[in-house]
């Protein structure tokens, strides 16, 4: 579908009562992109252990069957929340800023888990918690059967759980689809739920999203347009920010957070090329252009210690 007529479709959407359930139904019935299928699960999969791979690697080193782990932003079909539960991860707690939840997609995702279980071993390196057969009925059945609770409709920035309560808080391509003055808040929330010894561990996509349907677009299209323009073709249920790596990496300064581990998915010559041939908008003449042109990252933050800050201060003075 072509990317423009889909945001009209969107920007339709978004003015109905249910606007996210309207969006389920055009994504389930019209483009037909869910549920994702076994590649689209294996792929949260590899996201998954990604995350507790930094966890094992720059946290407490708590079991992983003793560690809890938050979650902004599961989504609809808690792939990879079930893949956290699948590696042994012990207790879970998920919120989203309205109740997405698909209990059909939740089932359809323990099945492909089951399916792949096999493959998926291989990429784990490790023999993977038997999740059951299908058959989720409710949110109460997440909770007995995989230790996930699923929170909404509950602010990330105001989450009423307590102060320093989660070893591990998580988010997989979530962050770019929140405003720019949302996101500071959601830290610092996430920073008062860490335990002194935790990490969070992000992911966040900053290519055009519509390039990934619309192979005409380049992943540094969105670029292009004004403030004012991109209001119209970033609808409610599609927004992107469109931050760029030094943007978030000043956030997380701001929210009192250090990062511990950084991979950037950085341009290929193609990339660097394709950009190029972008007229890019006001907004982002003044990035330098590989920062630019990051496509993704993932970063693994903790929370800056007194004495980390103190020395922080010191330097700058």
């Amino acid at each position: 579908m072509h990317w423009l007529l889909k945001r009209v479709l969107q920007n339709a959407l978004g003015v109905l009562p249910s606007p996210q359930s309207a969006n389920y139904v055009f994504q389930r019935h019209v483009t037909r992109t869910l549920p994702i299928g076994d590649a689209g699960v294996a792929r949260k999969f590899a996201r998954a252990r990604s995350h507790v791979a930094a966890y094992e690697e720059h946290g407490p080193g708590r079991a992983l069957d003793e560690t809890v782990a938050y979650e902004f932003g599961a989504g609809w079909d808690l792939a990879i929340p079930l893949s956290y539960a699948a590696l042994g991860v012990g207790r879970q707690v998920l919120v989203d800023i309205r109740p997405n939840l698909r209990l059909e997609l939740v089932n359809a995702t323990l099945t492909s888990l089951a399916r792949q279980r096999e493959a998926l071993e291989e990429v784990a390196g490790r023999e993977l918690r038997d999740l059951g057969p299908p058959g989720v009925a409710s949110a109460e059945d997440l909770r007995a059967r995989f230790g996930i609770e699923y929170r909404a409709p509950c602010d990330a920035a105001a989450t009423g759980l307590p102060a320093g309560s989660v070893d591990l808080v998580t988010s997989t391509n979530t962050l770019e689809h929140v405003p720019r003055e949302a996101i500071a808040p959601i830290l610092r929330e996430a920073a008062r739920l860490l335990r002194p010894d935790g990490v969070m561990s992000f992911r966040i996509d900053m290519q055009d999203h519509a390039s990934y349907a619309d192979p005409r677009r380049s992943p540094y299209d969105y670029l292009r347009y004004s403030e004012r323009a991109w209001r119209f073709l970033s609808p409610k249920l599609a927004y992107e920010n469109r931050l760029r790596l030094p943007d978030y990496r000043a956030l997380f300064a701001e929210a009192g957070l250090e990062i511990a581990g950084e991979t950037v998915t950085r341009p290929r010559p193609e990339h660097l090329a394709a950009l190029a041939q972008v007229p890019l908008a006001p907004r982002f003449r003044r990035y330098a252009p590989e920062d630019l042109a990051a496509r993704a990252v993932a970063v693994v933050l903790r929370a800056r210690s007194p004495d980390r800050a103190e020395q922080a201060t010191d330097l700058v003075g």
